[in-house]
């Protein structure tokens, strides 16, 4: 007990911390008094706060709610026009209660080498950001548009996370890179086996035997700007949110069905986005779920 306290209570403190060419985390965090280092993410939460008096995010909330904007929003999730599609079966019922997937999830790293089918990948799917109502929306010209509600709570409805797929052994799909578009419920094909190899290697824990055994991996994309044109700064606090959401669903999902989840966050973000095609800032890949069956 005395050395935990140590360890985490003891501050080393560093008169010559600018000076230094490598800084860990804990260093920073032992000479948080030297205010000429930059606090990149304290700046990214006072950036985010909401204050009194602020007519520029109350103008462009405002702005939403005209009819040109709710048309906008009546067609998210109308995406990738030109892929090609692969259709999603029916899907698994699972037989697990709610009370019983939240009790059982567990971060799995220890994927068996089996096929994963593409009944199951589709109810996980459909419990991840999938489309489950509409709601019309009277326009101030009197005329009506439906609004698409999805399984994960959006800010605002303007759902900027997108949830793709990294097939690798998955029966009825070929290896590669699929986007989900929660509209039709289908599987856009957005690269093949080699963009598939290269996102693999943008994951720093990919060399692990197991989790190279893992049939697939979803992987979270967003667009942040559709969230901070709304929002402002804090906007990218909604992305993160929504991005939390996706991802409990995915692991409730997968664990009522039998399977194996994990999140990680462990890719390396440059080499992810240039293997998906991606520019890293107004899309970017934000998380990373692997999924598959349970090893022994």
């Amino acid at each position: 007990m005395r050395n935990a306290l140590v360890t985490t209570e003891c501050r080393s403190i560093s008169a010559g911390f600018e000076s230094l060419g490598l800084r860990t985390h804990e260093a920073r965090f032992d000479n948080l008094g030297q205010t000429a280092l930059p606090r990149v993410a304290e700046e990214f939460l006072l950036a985010g706060r909401n204050r009194r008096h602020d007519r520029d995010t109350q103008l462009s909330v405002t702005h939403y709610f005209t009819d040109p904007v709710a048309l906008a929003l009546s067609q998210l999730g109308a995406e990738a026009p030109e892929a090609p599609r692969l259709a999603l079966p029916q899907g698994t019922d699972p037989d697990a209660s709610l009370t019983d997937a939240v009790a059982g999830r567990r971060s799995v790293r220890d994927f068996a080498d089996l096929p994963l089918t593409l009944d199951d990948l589709a109810t996980v799917l459909r419990h991840a950001n999938s489309v489950t109502a509409e709601a019309d929306t009277e326009l101030e010209s009197g005329s009506r548009v439906s609004m698409h509600l999805r399984t994960v709570p959006s800010g605002g409805g303007l759902y900027p996370v997108e949830v793709w797929i990294g097939a690798r052994n998955i029966s009825g799909a070929a290896p590669g890179i699929y986007r989900y578009l929660p509209r039709e419920d289908s599987l856009a094909v957005h690269g093949d086996a080699g963009m598939l190899d290269a996102a693999m290697a943008a994951v720093m824990e990919s060399g692990s035997a197991e989790l190279r055994q893992a049939a697939g991996f979803v992987l979270l994309v967003a667009q942040p700007w559709r969230a901070m044109r709304k929002y402002g700064p804090r906007g990218m606090r909604f992305v993160f949110h929504e991005a939390g959401g996706i991802s409990q669903n995915i692991h409730l999902a997968a664990t009522a069905l039998g399977l194996g989840s994990l999140d990680s966050s462990s890719f390396y973000d440059d080499d992810m986005d240039e293997a998906l095609g991606l520019d890293g800032l107004f899309r970017t890949a934000v998380h990373l779920i692997f999924l598959g069956h349970v090893g022994s």
